[in-house]
This record gives C-alpha cells, sequence and structure tokens, in this order.
C-alpha cells in the first residue's frame, strides 16, 4: 500500500491494477475497481486491505454452509 496526499493506493486482488482509496474510508465500504469492474470490500482498515464483495446471494450461501458445518 502507497500512501499519496489524502489517499492510499492499494492492488486490486483480481486484475493487479492500482486502486486509489480515500484515507477516510470506512471498513466494509464497497470499491469497484476501475480496470476490471470487479466489486471490492475493505476488510481491514490498518494496514488497508480489500477483498472480493459478496453479494446478498453468496451471504446467504455462506451462513448456510457454516450452519451445516456445525
Amino acid at each position: 500500500m502507497i500512501e499519496k496526499g489524502g489517499v492510499k493506493m492499494v492492488r486490486c486482488p483480481e486484475c493487479g491494477n492500482s486502486i486509489e482509496v480515500s484515507k477516510s474510508v470506512k471498513l466494509g465500504a464497497n470499491i469497484e475497481c476501475p480496470e476490471c469492474g470487479t466489486m471490492l470490500e475493505v476488510i481491514s482498515l490498518s494496514p488497508l486491505e480489500l477483498d472480493y464483495a459478496l453479494g446478498d446471494e453468496e451471504w446467504e450461501e455462506e451462513g448456510e454452509e457454516r450452519w451445516e458445518e456445525v
């Protein structure tokens, strides 16, 4: 991650493109990669880290899998 001015630079996990993210970004915020269009979610603020954002259906499926494992 690189900081410059009021933004931080992070890499898209899908295409490797550098993405400018505001220093005031909130945990859980969704960000779209301007290069590949992948929806990403802020999963950590320190260090700033992005991961693939899950849609509502994916959250439901993941939740069901967790309940089945218990």
